[in-house]
């Protein structure tokens, strides 16, 4: 009678050994963010650059004779969005521009691809790692801080939760996409500086060219939705919305080709 030998199966590609070790990826660089104090500086920062909004508002406004202010609302709000979606951004940038790139010089990316992790679920947990740490410390907390102060300050309060929640929404949107950003160019050029100079410069685009150029063109550059955010803070239609749907699309584009480029990449 002849044996026969159970021949073992081939292994089957799953879906999760594209992002092998992605969690654990992702909870080292969130980890890193409090351990060099970095969310902790950057929240305090941001938090001080916020609150002091509202204050002066009230100081001019004559709060401390007076007590609380009737007036000033809507200039605390329009410059909420203003700060967090200019100097918030470029914070930001300054903040994740080496994400990539400083592991790879440093030989830590090398080391880590020695061990069963996926580079696309490397770039994808990097990402979302520094989009949670930045959104927390860098959109949601400061905002918490002015919203206090300019509750506390301001006789009327709140006027709008729903407009508020609604731009803070957009804030965080715009946030996530600069972070992509940087994500993206990383995979294109192995030094900060760049990544740094690209991405803060496609804030000043609409700038430059707003007269120059029609409307249509500048809405397709996210910094746009600043506008969205300050017409929801205002609670006036939100129109047009190009900038979040070219956002959004800039996100996935910049992620798709951050995880092909560093795939294929050869590291030294």
């Amino acid at each position: 009678m002849e044996s026969t030998i159970a021949r073992p199966r081939p292994i089957q590609a799953t879906t999760s050994s594209r992002f092998a070790g992605a969690g654990n990826v992702f909870q080292k660089e969130l980890r890193e963010w409090f351990r060099t104090r970095r969310f902790l500086v950057t929240a305090v920062l941001t938090s001080l650059m916020l609150g002091a909004v509202p204050l002066v508002v009230f100081l001019h406004q004559g709060g401390l004779h007076d007590g609380r202010v009737d007036s000033g609302y809507r200039g605390v709000m329009n410059a909420w969005v203003a700060l967090t979606l200019t100097l918030g951004a470029y914070l930001i940038v300054a903040l994740t521009m080496s994400i990539i790139v400083k592991e790879e010089d440093g030989g830590t990316a090398q080391w880590i691809f020695t061990k069963p992790v996926s580079r696309s679920g490397y770039v994808l947990a990097k990402y979302a790692a520094n989009v949670v740490a930045v959104v927390l410390g860098a959109v949601v907390i400061p905002s918490l801080v002015l919203l206090a102060l300019t509750g506390a300050t301001q006789s009327g309060g709140i006027q709008s939760w729903t407009a508020v929640v609604q731009t803070m929404g957009f804030a965080s949107l715009h946030a996530a996409i600069v972070v992509g950003l940087v994500v993206g160019l990383s995979g294109l050029f192995r030094s900060s500086a760049p990544i740094a100079g690209i991405a803060i410069g496609m804030g000043f685009v609409p700038l430059f060219f707003n007269d120059l150029v029609p409307q249509q063109l500048t809405n397709l550059f996210p910094v746009e939705i600043g506008n969205i955010a300050s017409q929801a803070v205002r609670g006036d239609h939100l129109a047009p919305w190009q900038p979040v749907v070219c956002g959004i699309a800039l996100l996935a584009v910049s992620l798709a080709f951050a995880c092909y480029r560093i795939e294929r990449r050869q590291l030294q």
